[in-house]
């Protein structure tokens, strides 16, 4: 694969520093054709997992954007990697709408929120490496 169609990125642990895979979403997803109204939903499925990876993973957290632009239709990947106690995905309940508004911790929407943006949302975790991998196709005009 030409390394123009990957870009990688460490994320420092400082705040704000899940909008720095911002722009190689911007960058790849550009060449590829995606709408505006597309990579906003694909950068805000990306800044979600950085998110989740700085506050319960550890160490570095890594973030690799990958296009694929000669597949049809092209697609966009994305893996985001930290090193935290690990955890199983299937066991995060849905949020559910009426208990999160009247609770005092209105977050847990990440997962959830992933998969409704995304086409492909998969998460592999163990102890001491979790890799979330969204991925989007772009729909053909």
């Amino acid at each position: 694969m030409d390394d123009g169609n990957r870009r990688r990125i460490v994320l420092p642990r400082q705040p704000h520093a899940e909008l720095a895979a911002v722009p190689l979403v911007d960058l790849l997803g550009e060449r590829l054709g995606f709408s505006h109204d597309t990579l906003a939903e694909i950068k805000l499925a990306v800044v979600e997992a950085c998110l989740n990876a700085l506050e319960y993973g550890q160490g570095a957290v890594e973030v690799e954007v990958v296009a694929f632009p000669e597949e049809q239709p092209a697609r966009l990947e994305i893996t985001v990697t930290d090193h935290g106690g690990g955890f199983d995905a299937r066991a995060v309940p849905p949020p559910h709408l009426e208990s999160k508004l009247h609770a005092a911790r209105k977050r847990g929407w990440g997962i959830e929120l992933m998969r409704h943006l995304m086409d492909e949302v998969e998460v592999n975790s163990t102890p001491g490496l979790t890799r979330v991998r969204l991925m989007r196709k772009r729909k053909e005009a």
